[in-house]
């Protein structure tokens, strides 16, 4: 409740009980007077306990002094408490107040820090509490002890913590509230306070810091207890805090010719370089993606690192490394390195074109072969060896006709101009097909080489036979102006038929019969018959014959046996042709497909 709803209450009170009971003028009168409720104003002593707010040995045996002045309130009561006891003194009609307390309460008080309790209390009985504080230090037995924190974190200040100086900090023991703790540095000395949690701290300026040249210094620590007894301590501290300590980092060649080949990548790898400036603590470190490794660093600045041999490939992947030099002060600069690195040759690449394909007949063999070439110092073909140039590589005739049938494959050496050099088999560059060369046999045709008049209007069957060509090979059979053709079968042989009629348009004469056909390296074989033409001086009577005097008139020669197959493309005149299968039929069957044959006059 506070004091102005008490006053209220009391009126209150007062003012009931005045109801209650009223009396007239003339018999009595209530006088209400005010009640002091407010709290004197606290005490200030004039200073610390013994003058500096701490009980020194000496000071010891000698009472405990505290003196003021409360102006508003003579005659109040003020009282000392500590340790469970209290003092009592009056404030005299000038308002001044001395009270005092007996040395006998510190017996038996460890030092350190302590607190009591001043109190005045004004006639109405209202009173108001001051904590002072004051240390006690009288143990001559106790000596201070003075501890540095790490100064900037790691007893290093760098160029950018120097900016605003730097704070140092410690701790301290037996070394009361606010007392000193002085710093030297470089000649030059700072004072840091104790707080009551036994804190001090100090702080060097930044003008200071700049004055003095980097290098490692010893920062010396001191403070004196109340008793006289000091201590000191010292810490080693880095200050590398100007900007030109800073290193420029330079790099030598890698290599000779400063690409790195693919023998180079594949056995020990040394960096260096310089650094413009050797401060201490200095480091540097090479980094690409996650390896680092560390420079070793001469004292005139030129440093160097050798990757080993199972680790570059993979350190120069990323084709750039990123250099850190660091200081004992955490000052870092940093450069990028970009690595050439050429390990892999070009590709081969050529363009080869022997009459619209890539194999080697025996006609293209008289020739010389040109074909353009990349990406290759030299080629050995069949022993021989070839330089391209521009480009451009010939094989001579001679050489080509030296090369045994089959695919050709050649050895490319291969280099650059970083050192980097190999040889690979080029398979199949091309094929050669000249030795084993296709022939063809023609039988002779008609029996005897004579086509008569009855004979031009029987069947005939031609055939022959082939080495050095594929089932499937066709052959191509020309008499006059009509062709006919076949395919080779399996066994190298071929075969075709001459319908009846089908050569009453050629004229008498002498012919020669020419079959031909081509491997597929485009060797072409040919044969040839001489063949008479003597058919038109019985044609009337040969073709008022009928038909199945015509079946009768197959001559022998023409077939050798009943069951003969053949597979031929027949040209009636210049322009029809007439396929005839490998399949089973009978030559009436065929006749009847056929347009009659004409009778000539």
């Amino acid at each position: 409740m506070s004091l102005r709803q008490s006053e209220h209450q009391l009126a209150a009170i007062l003012q009931s009980a005045v109801s209650l009971y009223p009396v007239d003028d003339n018999s009595a009168s209530l006088q209400l007077r005010s009640i002091d409720t407010t709290p004197p104003a606290a005490l200030h002593p004039y200073e610390p306990i013994a003058q500096d707010g701490i009980i020194a040995a000496w000071e010891a045996g000698k009472n405990i002094h505290l003196r003021g002045r409360a102006e508003s309130e003579p005659g109040a009561t003020v009282t000392l408490t500590f340790n469970g006891e209290s003092w009592h003194s009056t404030v005299n009609q000038w308002g001044y107040w001395n009270a005092s307390m007996p040395p006998s309460v510190l017996h038996g008080l460890a030092d350190g820090a302590y607190s009591l309790t001043l109190t005045i209390t004004d006639k109405a009985g209202n009173s108001t509490d001051t904590q002072v504080e004051f240390g006690v230090y009288v143990d001559k037995t106790i000596k201070p002890t003075l501890t540095v924190d790490p100064i900037s974190g790691d007893n290093a200040v760098s160029v950018a913590e120097g900016i605003y100086g730097v704070d140092v900090h410690g701790s301290a023991t037996h070394m009361p509230n606010n007392s000193h703790v002085t710093l030297t540095l470089a000649g030059k000395t700072y004072t840091g306070s104790v707080n009551g949690r036994g804190e001090w701290m100090a702080t060097i300026q930044e003008q200071d810091l700049q004055g003095l040249q980097d290098g490692v210094y010893s920062l010396k620590v001191s403070a004196t207890d109340p008793n006289g007894k000091t201590t000191t301590t010292h810490q080693d501290v880095t200050l590398i805090t100007h900007v030109s300590s800073l290193p420029h980092i330079s790099f030598d060649k890698v290599t000779a010719d400063n690409v790195i080949n693919k023998e180079e990548s594949q056995n020990d790898l040394t960096f260096s370089g310089d650094l413009s400036v050797v401060v201490p603590g200095q480091q540097l470190l090479l980094c690409s993606g996650d390896a680092v490794y560390h420079a070793q660093i001469g004292s005139d600045g030129h440093w160097q690192v050798t990757i080993p041999a199972s680790d570059v490939a993979s350190f120069i992947a990323l084709g750039e490394v990123r250099v850190y030099a660091l200081d004992g002060a955490g000052n870092s600069t940093d450069a990028m390195l970009e690595l050439n690195v050429v390990t892999k040759l070009p590709d081969i690449y050529y363009e080869i074109n022997i009459g619209g394909d890539t194999t080697l007949n025996q006609q293209e063999a008289q020739h010389d072969l040109s074909f353009y070439l990349e990406g290759v110092r030299e080629l050995t073909i069949n022993g021989k060896n070839y330089t391209p140039v521009d480009g451009t590589v010939t094989i001579s005739a001679a050489d080509l006709q030296a090369l045994p049938d089959g695919e050709v494959s050649a050895l490319a050496t291969r280099g650059d101009e970083y050192g980097n050099h190999d040889t690979q088999i080029i398979e199949n560059l091309f094929n050669v097909a000249i030795h084993q060369l296709p022939t063809m046999t023609l039988n002779q045709p008609f029996g005897d080489g004579v086509l008569d008049a009855v004979e031009v209007n029987n069947w005939h069957l031609i055939q022959g036979s082939s080495t050095h060509l594929e089932q499937g090979s066709v052959v191509t059979l020309t008499l006059g102006d009509q062709s006919y053709s076949a395919t080779v079968k399996a066994d190298g042989n071929w075969s075709l038929t001459i319908l009846a009629g089908q050569l009453a348009p050629l004229d008498d004469g002498s012919y020669q019969m020419k079959v031909s056909a081509q491997d597929k390296a485009g060797n072409v074989a040919t044969a040839t018959q001489p063949v008479t033409i003597d058919s038109h001086e019985a044609v009337a009577s040969a073709s008022s014959e009928p038909a199945g005097t015509l079946l009768a008139n197959v001559s022998a020669g023409s077939l050798d046996h009943s069951d003969q197959h053949g597979d031929a493309s027949i040209l009636r005149g210049s322009e029809t042709h007439y396929n005839a299968s490998d399949s089973s039929y009978t030559l009436a069957d065929h006749l009847q497909q056929q347009h009659p044959v004409q009778t000539v006059v």
